[in-house]
């Protein structure tokens, strides 16, 4: 999977529906994310891999969306956490998510420079 910098093909496939795009709010996962940033992430149903970039949403707060990364994947759930653990709730806090939680896997990343 390719990671970084969005690029004008990330565009077309938001724009057609393709992606999702999210706003980083907050610096969890700076110095990787930082407050401000969007990203752009591929939905989809399987399990994502140690040291990929999620969205999911928060297993004791169904409206609240996380951006985190996924630091241990066992059978059907899997753990995330921040970059900066010191500025963020993860795994630590509520365990590990399962598939259900998941939105999608981040694939590129636009800095906004206004974090």
């Amino acid at each position: 999977m390719r990671r970084g910098a969005a690029t004008l093909w990330d565009l077309a496939l938001w724009a057609a529906g393709r992606r999702k795009m999210f706003r980083v709010t907050g610096h969890s996962m700076a110095p990787t994310l930082n407050d401000g940033d969007r990203v752009f992430v591929r939905r989809g149903v399987s399990l994502p891999s140690p040291g990929d970039v999620v969205v999911a949403r928060h297993p004791t707060e169904p409206t609240t969306l996380l951006i985190k990364r996924v630091r241990s994947v066992t059978d059907t759930t899997f753990a995330v956490g921040s970059d900066d653990p010191t500025a963020g709730t993860d795994s630590r806090h509520f365990g590990s998510l399962s598939q259900e939680h998941l939105v999608g896997s981040v694939v590129a990343t636009w800095s906004t420079g206004s974090g």
